[in-house]
């Protein structure tokens, strides 16, 4: 397995900030024991 060390290239600020977004918008619900996921507008 490999790691990021300090000197390997870190993502743009861009990069994360896109990241960011989708996590925000991204959801999971539990519903009879399975996982439906739905993203947010």
């Amino acid at each position: 397995m490999k790691f990021f060390t300090p000197e390997e290239i870190e993502p743009s600020e861009k990069t994360l900030n896109i990241i960011r977004q989708i996590a925000r918008t991204y959801r999971v619900v539990h519903v009879n024991g399975k996982e439906i996921s739905y993203c947010i507008n």
